[in-house]
Order: structure tokens, then sequence, then C-alpha cells
């Protein structure tokens, strides 16, 4: 008979695995909700219950056994749990232990004990995985929502830093810059293509390559397209205050004016837009 394993050991395994269990399938919130408290309760008495029961079919088996078997297992029992653990990772191999004959496949097996290495290797593995299991539950460790939380926060405090040597431009500090026409080109496509296309020659919203302006805000071309993005368009509702609203930043609105100021003053005489909106504007010189 193999020793059994300690309550103090198989009790808790038990009540880790259904709370485990709890924390998993309740989105890692293990609420102390009536039902989920009751299980645990009802869980406990009946491990304990389970324990003392085959404590006593552990004791009944002993009484049938002969007595040299009986002295043997007695002698093996000398040790507590973990002197046995101890023991055990120190166990040599033998070669001339009993052997197992499979029969079907005619394969011999030696029943002998696991390489020490081995075992003390698991048992790490062991105690690896119920301090990991512990931390998880107990802390912050390896917890996704807290690394993506620990993450943002350190990214928005080097945005921070960042727009504190360079602030955000703004309607009074705002200059095209050619430098930041491609980085335009490219959040212009994200954010403002679906009304204007691509190329900005206009689809529901009005055509951006002409001189035609259904909003006139600025006395300059490369300002007027500045404010109308930051203040949104009195005239067309569906063209929302990008920068007043926060949704764009003041850097991330210069390379679009920048962009769309470039393709009016470089548009393709060949490219057929839609249809002009608005007033023709001569715009004052940049």
């Amino acid at each position: 008979m193999k020793p059994r394993l300690p309550a103090f050991i198989s009790i808790p395994f038990g009540i880790s695995i259904i709370a485990f269990v709890f924390y998993v399938f309740s989105s890692g919130n293990l609420s102390w909700h009536p039902i989920s408290l009751s299980t645990i309760i009802i869980s406990i008495i009946l491990l304990v219950i389970l324990e003392e029961i085959n404590k006593l079919i552990s004791n009944k088996k002993i009484s049938f056994l002969p007595k040299e078997e009986r002295k043997r297992l007695i002698e093996k029992n000398q040790f507590n749990f973990w002197g046995r653990i101890y023991r055990s990772g120190f166990l040599e191999s033998k070669d001339d232990g009993p052997v197992i004959d499979h029969g079907f496949d005619e394969i011999l097996e030696l029943d002998n004990n696991i390489p020490s290495w081995w075992v003390q290797l698991f048992y790490i593995t062991i105690i690896y995985a119920a301090i990991y299991f512990l931390a998880y539950i107990f802390t912050d460790f390896s917890h996704p929502e807290k690394e993506y939380d620990f993450f943002y926060k350190k990214q928005l405090s080097e945005i921070q830093s960042y727009e504190k040597k360079r602030p955000q431009a703004t309607l009074e500090t705002s200059l095209f810059d050619e430098n930041l026409i491609e980085e335009g080109k490219n959040l212009f496509k994200e954010n403002c293509a679906t009304c204007h296309e691509a190329d900005g020659t206009g689809n529901i919203g009005p055509n951006l390559t002409d001189d035609y302006w259904i909003n006139k805000e600025e006395k300059s071309l490369y300002k007027n397209i500045f404010h109308i993005i930051w203040y949104g368009s009195k005239n067309n509702p569906t063209m929302r205050d990008f920068g007043a609203s926060g949704e764009i930043k003041g850097n991330d609105i210069q390379k679009i004016a920048s962009y769309v100021y470039f393709i009016n003053k470089n548009r393709n005489k060949s490219t057929i837009g839609k249809s002009p909106q608005g007033k023709k504007v001569i715009w004052e010189e940049d």
C-alpha cells in the first residue's frame, strides 16, 4: 500500500481547484456571492468527510495485511509526509527490482524508483506552480488587465512628457510644413477619406482641391483649413469639431492641414472631382 496524501495537502488543494474554477469562469472576479461561498463551504465539508472515510478504509486494509507486509508498511510510514518527500528525492535506482511483464507485447518493465534528479525537478515545478497560483490570486502579478493599465498609464505619461517638450499646435502657432505632408496623407486617409476621398476630390463631403469653399473663417488658406478641422463647419454639421472635441490632437491636425493645403495648391488639372460647392475664394499668401 502506498502512503496516503495528508489532509492538510489534499483538502486545501481541492478547495484551491474549486476557487480557481470560480475565478476563471467569473471573468477574473471571484465575487463573494452566496452561491460561491456555499459551494466552497459544502466542498470543505465533503472533503473532510471523504478524508475520514479514506482513513477508515486505509486502516481496515492495513488490518487485513499479512504481518510481514504490515511491518514493512509501518517502517515505510515512520517518516512524516515532508520526510518522505525529502527521502524520495534521493532514492537511487536499482537494477534488481521487481519486473513487470506486460504480456501482450512481450516487453518486460523494471519496476524501479524514478531517478532522484527527475523527482526533485518535478517537486520544483509543483512549488513554482503553487507560488504562481497564489501570486496570481492574491497579487497583481501576471494579470493582463493590470499590465495593460500599467503600460497604458506609462504611455500616457510619456506622451505628456513629450507634449511638454513639443506643445500641441494651435490655430495661432500652426504653420504649413512640407515635411508633414506624408504623415498628413496617412491621417487624412484614416479620418477624412470617407467623406472627401483619399485624394481630396470629394465624396459626400466637398471637393478640397478646387477654389470653392463653403466656410471662410480665416484670411489664409492654410489657417482656414486648420480652423475648420479644429472647430468644425458652421454650414455643414457633418463636419464636426475634431480638434475642439479632442478627437484629433493639434499636431496631427497640423499634419492633415499641411496635406490638404498641399493637394489644393498642387492639384492635377485633369482630375475630375466633385462639383464646386460654396463660393470662390482668393486667399492671402500664407
